[in-house]
């Protein structure tokens, strides 16, 4: 026996079956339930946290070779006591001359600018320490000598992520206690032969002939880049001694044919 549809119910079921399979392809066109949850497209992929780089540490980027200054007429220029708010802007003048320099920096004044920090590295400058909070380290006790020191180390490898092996004791007031905590922590003295006294004679000229003058073969200039008429004096200071046939150099370049001993007290080059 043979089933029959008529041909008019055919087609209306026919059109029952079209009209629900298109509506079941429009519902996943059309808007979106209110209890549903789309995706945007910029979050799809990793959580942000997984894509998240890794926290960056300075690495210094050397842009010259190495300097012999047993062979050059080389000359170590030095800022105390930054980073400060002129310190990017002297960074900026080193640059374009490319001329290499060392920074003692202070403890407390790194933090909110630690990109500075890192930006002195980068450029191939060096860094030391140079206390928390500038006390006089010969007039203290030991435990406290010590605490100014590292603080201040624990504060700069944070920043940049890389060790420090000198410091300068603010002042150049050093004893046997200084050189006793120097020598535990890793840390060579370094004090200086040319002081432009610009922290006393804020005044651009002053300092730069001070520095351009006084500066031989060999020698440690201290300056204090917190000054804006240290920082002014910076370009005629380069020009001055570059046609004197100096070499910039780092402290760690001038004493690289004797590199310094913890502890140890050291200036013109030796």
């Amino acid at each position: 026996m043979r089933f029959v549809i008529p041909a008019g119910r055919a087609r209306l079921i026919a059109g029952a079956v079209a009209g629900v399979l298109l509506l079941g392809w429009l519902s996943g066109l059309g808007p979106v339930h209110a209890n549903a949850t789309r995706v945007p497209a910029a979050a799809s992929g990793p959580p942000p946290n997984a894509r998240r780089p890794p926290a960056r540490h300075a690495r210094p980027v050397p842009s010259r070779p190495p300097v012999d200054c047993r062979k050059v007429k080389c000359v170590a220029l030095t800022f105390d006591d930054g980073p400060g708010p002129y310190t990017a802007r002297l960074l900026r003048m080193l640059a374009a001359r490319h001329a290499k320099v060392t920074f003692f920096l202070i403890g407390g004044n790194i933090r909110g600018r630690e990109a500075v920090v890192r930006q002195e590295l980068a450029q191939g400058h060096a860094i030391g320490d140079h206390t928390w909070s500038h006390p006089d380290l010969s007039t203290l006790p030991e435990k406290r000598i010590r605490t100014q020191l590292t603080r201040t180390l624990s504060a700069i490898t944070r920043t940049t992520g890389q060790p420090i092996h000198l410091m300068r004791p603010p002042y150049g007031a050093t004893d046997r206690h200084v050189g006793k905590v120097a020598r535990r922590l890793g840390l060579a003295q370094i004090i200086w032969d040319v002081d432009t006294d610009d922290w006393r004679d804020r005044n651009s000229a002053i300092v730069a002939h001070r520095a351009i003058s006084r500066a031989h073969r060999g020698d440690i200039i201290l300056m204090h880049d917190i000054h804006p008429t240290t920082v002014r004096a910076v370009p005629k200071i380069l020009r001055g001694l570059a046609k004197r046939g100096f070499t910039f150099v780092t402290v760690p370049e001038l004493l690289a044919a004797h590199p310094p001993k913890p502890g140890r007290v050291y200036f013109r080059g030796h």
